[in-house]
């Protein structure tokens, strides 16, 4: 496989999303390869040296390898953890996972490409405290928000909110409960009616409940925001829409000025390329986000509305690194 300036695509082997990406890249005569950096060690060998402050080397699997030199982007969506050799002890397994994150992932974090997203810099953007500080240091509208492990101070908040509040996960963390997959969704919750050793036992985001018209989803891709409402003939999906996917409907709409900028600004402070932006548009018109998932999903909005999500993605990966 000619790897000339190569679009590498980390993931696993299923997944719909990236295969989305790879057939417009294929479209447009794009060289691209597919690994998946769980592979390593059993099945995918490395081997790289450093030149001039540059590291040069290769990845290889049995049917295809990629020049690291000629890689100008990379799409980081979901590779699977390291798979070890059988036979390991419980230490050596500790160490040898260790030492090919730190080698391994090392590696890529030191080529110098464009990245979407660099994996350090979208794990740090996954912190939700993060995301409201940077979304208000952005001018973007934030809800009323605590975190806390404190009963007494859901009640004071709540009090000062003079409204319904909700408490919001603050990890993207799915619990797998008889072998069925089970998020958290947000929650309504009574501040007189909570436990406080369950409040007690970890940190707990408490935001107060914004009034909407209808959300929106705004998939941005380098600079350009896809805008798309979602709206909900549901109670439950009223209040965390993903909890009813039946009851939605979807609009392709455009997104202010305003909003753009600030998302805009959002991606630039945080370093990143990407980011699936989640927010409420109040009866007054005002668009107020609630959070940013760094590697949110987006294939279905494309396949509802036509969003031109994918084509986007090709557009940017087809750019490699500004110079």
């Amino acid at each position: 496989m000619d790897t000339s300036g190569t679009v590498l695509v980390l993931t696993c082997a299923e997944d719909p999303t990236a295969d989305a990406v790879i057939a417009e890249l294929s479209r447009r005569n794009a060289c691209v390869a597919r690994m998946d950096t769980g592979d390593f060690p059993t099945a995918l060998a490395l081997t790289a040296t450093t030149v001039g402050g540059c590291w040069t080397g290769r990845l290889a699997t049995d049917d295809t390898h990629v020049d690291l030199a000629e890689v100008s982007s990379v799409y980081f969506r979901r590779p699977t953890r390291f798979r070890l050799p059988a036979g390991m002890s419980p230490a050596d397994e500790v160490f040898a996972a260790v030492e090919a994150r730190h080698g391994f992932g090392g590696l890529l974090a030191a080529l110098d490409v464009l990245w979407v997203n660099q994996p350090i810099r979208q794990a740090a953007a996954e912190y939700k405290p993060l995301q409201l500080a940077t979304a208000a240091n952005c001018g973007l509208r934030i809800p009323s928000t605590l975190l806390t492990n404190q009963h007494t101070e859901v009640r004071d908040f709540a009090e000062q909110v003079d409204g319904p509040v909700v408490c919001k996960q603050l990890s993207s963390l799915v619990f797998s409960k008889n072998d069925e997959m089970r998020v958290t969704y947000t929650t309504v919750i009574d501040p007189a009616a909570i436990d406080p050793a369950a409040i007690a036992a970890t940190a707990h985001l408490i935001q107060e409940f914004v009034p909407k018209a209808y959300e929106a989803r705004v998939t941005v891709v380098g600079r350009t925001p896809i805008g798309v409402a979602v709206r909900s003939t549901s109670a439950a999906g009223r209040i965390d829409w993903r909890s009813d996917y039946d009851a939605l409907t979807y609009t392709r709409i455009d997104v202010p000025a305003t909003v753009t900028q600030g998302v805009n600004r959002f991606l630039d402070a945080l370093g990143l390329q990407y980011g699936a932006f989640d927010f409420v548009i109040t009866p007054d018109g005002d668009w107020v986000m609630l959070e940013c998932n760094p590697a949110g999903q987006w294939l279905w909005l494309e396949h509802e509305t036509g969003a031109p999500i994918a084509a986007a993605l090709a557009d940017l990966l087809t750019q490699g690194p500004a110079r």
